[in-house]
């Protein structure tokens, strides 16, 4: 999360959006990212049903992996890496969208 964070300036430049998700409780993610300076949302998921949706939820395991999901203006998923996050990954991807969006 500190990555994504440290690069908002980037994704803003190609008018990106971040947001988290975990399966913590609502109260104990406003702690942490308070705590870490976080200036994305990061949104409650106990049940995990976006994990699950995102093919992020391994059976018999109570936590995500880690997945890194792009998503376009009109819903379409652009990326979806597991792992930990590809930055340079992540810009090019967020660069094609934003020279594509260019060209309409």
């Amino acid at each position: 999360m500190e990555g994504h964070q440290r690069n908002l300036y980037l994704y803003d430049r190609f008018n990106a959006r971040v947001a988290g998700v975990s399966r913590d409780q609502v109260a104990t993610l406003e702690f942490w990212a308070k705590d870490l300076g976080l200036e994305f949302p990061i949104f409650s998921n106990p049940i995990g049903h976006i994990g699950i949706w995102f093919n992020a939820l391994q059976a018999g395991y109570p936590m995500f992996n880690r997945t890194t999901v792009i998503i376009d203006k009109w819903g379409v998923i652009r990326y979806m890496q597991p792992g930990n996050p590809d930055y340079r990954g992540i810009l090019t991807v967020l660069k094609q969208l934003h020279e594509e969006e260019g060209q309409r």
